[in-house]
């Protein structure tokens, strides 16, 4: 059974105390608030991800995402929102990842979209 611990030890990451205490409660704390607003654009999150569906996804994806990039929460068109440790390995920021540009260009996937989770949180609005 996976848990986050084992997620932190087989990518060699420290995940942000913030995030590991909002998915310990399950994300009670901002329940309701799944879309994320980004300039004039919206991203509904459809689910945050349990550590044993993170494993399976980083599984898939390890080829696109080494063991930089976390994903935490699966958006209404199965793509991820996602820690990225690649430019700061003690503060990640946030992005999302296109599947579909993925499959074409893999680096026009990754959008930024906030600097660290505690950002990511406060621009959660409610559905």
């Amino acid at each position: 059974m996976f848990n986050l611990k084992s997620i932190e030890k087989k990518q060699n990451i420290i995940l942000p105390s913030r995030y590991k205490n909002l998915y310990q409660s399950d994300f009670k704390e901002i329940d309701g608030r799944l879309n994320i607003c980004i300039n004039e654009e919206t991203i509904r999150i459809s689910k945050f991800l349990n550590a044993e569906e993170m494993d399976n996804i980083l599984e898939e994806f390890y080829d696109f995402w080494s063991y930089d990039i976390i994903p935490i929460a699966e958006t209404e068109y199965d793509d991820y929102i996602c820690l990225f440790y690649r430019e700061n390995s003690s503060d990640p920021s946030v992005i999302y990842w296109d599947y579909d540009l993925a499959m074409v260009c893999p680096e026009d996937a990754i959008f930024y979209l906030c600097d660290n989770i505690e950002e990511l949180f406060l621009k959660l609005k409610y559905v």
